[in-house]
C-alpha cells in the first residue's frame, strides 16, 4: 500500500513488498508494479542483460505499460579505485534517494536533467540493498561520446557544442554541482535545426545557493579532460571548444573574465592528467 512521504519530493510515494523498497513518482506507481519490480528478484530480472540502446551502457530501458514512456533503470555501483574491493550491497537507500531528490530539485529549478521516476532497493538475505535509480527515458538521444565517435560534420558538431554549453550553464545556474561531469554524462537529441542537451547521472550531485566561477571551471575542465581521455578532443577541435565556451558564458562578461583567470591553473592540471592517460 502506498503512503505519502513528506520528506520526499512532491508527488513521490513509498512502496514496500517483502524485501523490496521503492520510492516512486505516484503517476508511475501502477506501471511500476506491472513491470514486476516489486516482486522478489524483480530488480535483478529487469537488469539482466542491461546495456540499453547504443551509447547507454549499464542501463536497462523498460516499457511502462499504460504510459506513453519508458523507464531508464541504472544500477548503482561503487566507483573510484576502491570500488572493486568494496561490497556491492548498500547499507541503506540514502545515496540513491539523495540523487533522486537532487534531480527533482534541479529539474524544478530549470536545469536540463531527466525526469526522476524512482529509487528501488532489494534487500539481500545477508543484509544490504541492491539498488537502482530510474528516470524517464529520453527518447531519441545519444550520449556525447557516441555522437563524437560517429564523426558528425562541422555544422552538426558546432550546434551540439553550443547546446552542451547552454545545458551545463543552466545546470550550474540552478545550483547544480556534478560529481563527475564527463562526455558520457551529456545526452544530445538532434532536431532538424537545433540540438537539445541534458546533464545526466547525478549520483553524489550537490545543490548550492550559488556555484562559484572556480567551481564551474573545475567541472568544465573535468569535462574537457574526459575528451582527452576518450581520444575525442581533436574531433571537437578548437572551434568546437570555443563554441561550447561562448555558449556557456553567453553575454556574461564578468563570468567570462573569471573563468579565463582560472585557466592557467586548470591547463596545468590537464597537462598532468595527460601524462597519466599515456
Amino acid at each position: 500500500m502506498a503512503r505519502a512521504a513528506p520528506s520526499l519530493p512532491a508527488g513521490f510515494v513509498r512502496l514496500a513488498s517483502g524485501s523490496v523498497e521503492v520510492v516512486v513518482d505516484a503517476v508511475f506507481a501502477q506501471p511500476l508494479e506491472r513491470l514486476g519490480l516489486l516482486a522478489p528478484g524483480g530488480l535483478a530480472r529487469a537488469l539482466a542483460g542491461a546495456g540499453g540502446p547504443t551509447g547507454r551502457g549499464r542501463v536497462a530501458v523498460l516499457p511502462l505499460d499504460g504510459a506513453s514512456a519508458r523507464l531508464c533503470l541504472r544500477p548503482l555501483r561503487r566507483g573510484g579505485w576502491l570500488g572493486a574491493w568494496l561490497p556491492d550491497a548498500f547499507s541503506s537507500l540514502a545515496r540513491p534517494l539523495a540523487e533522486l531528490t537532487a534531480t527533482a530539485r534541479l529539474r524544478s529549478a530549470g536545469a536540463p536533467v531527466p525526469r526522476p521516476l524512482l529509487v528501488i532497493g532489494d534487500r539481500r538475505e545477508g543484509g544490504g540493498f541492491d539498488a537502482a535509480v530510474g528516470t524517464l527515458f529520453e527518447e531519441g538521444t545519444v550520449d556525447a561520446l557516441h555522437f563524437l565517435e560517429e564523426r558528425p560534420d562541422r555544422e552538426r558538431l558546432l550546434r551540439a557544442a553550443a547546446a552542451a554549453g547552454v545545458a551545463v550553464r543552466r545546470f550550474h545556474d540552478a545550483g547544480g554541482r556534478h560529481a563527475d561531469l564527463h562526455v558520457k554524462n551529456l545526452l544530445l537529441r538532434e532536431r532538424p535545426e537545433s540540438v537539445d542537451a541534458l546533464v545526466i547521472d547525478l549520483d553524489h550531485a550537490r545543490i548550492e545557493e550559488s556555484v562559484t566561477p572556480r567551481a564551474r571551471l573545475r567541472e568544465l575542465m573535468r569535462l574537457q579532460r574526459s575528451l582527452v581521455k576518450r581520444g575525442v578532443l581533436e574531433q571537437v577541435g578548437a572551434r568546437g571548444c570555443a563554441r561550447f565556451f561562448a555558449a556557456y558564458a553567453g553575454g556574461d562578461r564578468a563570468l567570462r573574465r573569471a573563468l579565463r583567470a582560472g585557466l592557467p591553473q586548470e591547463r596545468l592540471r590537464l597537462a598532468l592528467h595527460r601524462l597519466h592517460y599515456r
